[in-house]
């Protein structure tokens, strides 16, 4: 399979000067006047044709950055950066869209600059304007429009035309929660036909289940590089570190779409290997049919392994769609976890499992204990037989 991006020993630097006219004066005097900024140092990596890299990091960290230089926008200071195909990119805010012309204006520019002849134009200009869904403000200048609308008319114009090589940064997630999922929906969409994808998002979940891998960037550098699971583990850890001071808080919630309302363990909080375990999970579909709103259960051990992890999308589970309000229990008959400290995170995702609508984090915990040693040692109890014969 051929390499889509290919960056080694990539570099960037900016000069930073005191004042404007530190500018001039090493113009005139031959002398440096700057201090030399690196926002990228020594990156290194690739990216076959049709897999799917996420970039984690905390703010100031280089991401978009270095977005900026795989769309073209930034040029390299020293190393080869070579980038293969069609690239379409959706980065700051309102980038590449003019404020005073109209939603229609923007369209056809945007498209132009992609390459289009007038008559290409005007055959996906319908297509833009249906996937925005932005009414009869697409008629209106844009400097008229929320942040989450400029949002909107950008992905689709960024994507009506499927790339070779699609390139997100945080921007999308200023937009409302319905077109989250739509732009999610398309973006799995145009990795299934084999194109590339670059995504980089707070949101940890997304990156995880959208991408094969991922790099964790910190001051410029990549710190790791690997498997997407592993690579945002390891970063949620750190942050974890930093800030284990803190105490953890439920993610807060909006009107109008899917919320967890409770969830309890149904048998205690001490339990002994074998025993029942159950938790119940009630929760508010917001007008979302039934089969559109899921349930996920991870099981973490105080050491940050994930035990088990498991949904209601992924076991086929039809849940009751007769009330808003529902409830669905998660059940053991034999918990098989040996001796430790243990809690829950729980998922309200959609139909895809990419789409987060709510989740609680390290709640519910709880304490596994041992009858005795009889029961093994390691994480949990698995069925086993021995199996012994004479060997003459």
């Amino acid at each position: 399979m051929s390499v889509a991006i290919n960056l080694q020993q990539v570099n960037l630097q900016f000069r930073h000067y005191a004042k404007p006219t530190e500018v001039l004066l090493e113009w005139l005097l031959r002398k440096p006047r700057h201090q030399v900024f690196h926002v990228l140092q020594d990156i290194n990596l690739s990216l076959e044709q049709g897999g799917s890299l996420g970039v984690v990091g905390d703010n100031g960290a280089g991401k978009s950055t270095f977005l900026r230089v795989l769309a073209g926008n930034l040029p390299i200071s020293s190393g080869i950066c070579e980038i293969k195909g069609k690239r379409s990119a959706l980065l700051e805010l309102g980038s590449g869209l003019q404020p005073e012309a109209t939603g229609i204006e923007n369209i056809r520019l945007g498209l132009a600059l992609r390459g289009l002849t007038a008559k290409q134009v005007e055959i996906y200009l319908p297509q833009v304007e249906s996937f925005a869904e932005l009414g009869d403000f697409i008629h209106r200048p844009l400097k008229q429009y929320s942040s989450g609308m400029m949002v909107r008319l950008g992905f689709a114009i960024a994507t009506v035309i499927e790339p070779d090589i699609l390139i997100i940064d945080e921007a999308l997630s200023v937009g409302d929660q319905y077109f989250q999922k739509k732009s999610l929906d398309r973006m799995q969409a145009i990795l299934h036909k084999g194109a590339s994808l670059v995504f980089c998002s707070h949101n940890l979940y997304q990156v995880r289940e959208l991408c094969q891998q991922a790099i964790w960037l910190e001051k410029g550098r990549i710190r790791m590089h690997g498997c997407a699971q592993q690579v945002v583990d390891a970063y949620q850890d750190a942050v974890r570190a930093r800030q284990a001071h803190i105490k953890p808080s439920f993610q807060v919630t909006h009107q109008g779409q899917p919320s967890l309302l409770d969830v309890i363990l149904l048998d205690g909080k001490v339990f002994t290997t074998q025993q029942r375990f159950s938790v119940q999970v009630t929760f508010d579909r917001a007008g979302y049919e039934a089969q559109n709103v899921h349930v996920g259960v991870v099981i973490r051990r105080n050491d940050d392994i994930q035990c088990y992890g498991i949904s209601t999308l992924h076991d086929k589970v039809e849940l009751d769609s007769s009330s808003q309000i529902s409830q669905v229990r998660f059940v053991l008959d034999q918990l098989p976890l040996l001796s430790g400290e243990y809690c829950l995170e729980v998922w309200l995702i959609d139909e895809t499992g990419l789409h987060v609508f709510d989740a609680r984090e390290r709640c519910c915990h709880f304490r596994v204990q041992q009858q005795d040693q009889t029961q093994g040692i390691g994480l949990s109890w698995m069925a086993h037989r021995w199996e012994v014969e004479a060997v003459t």
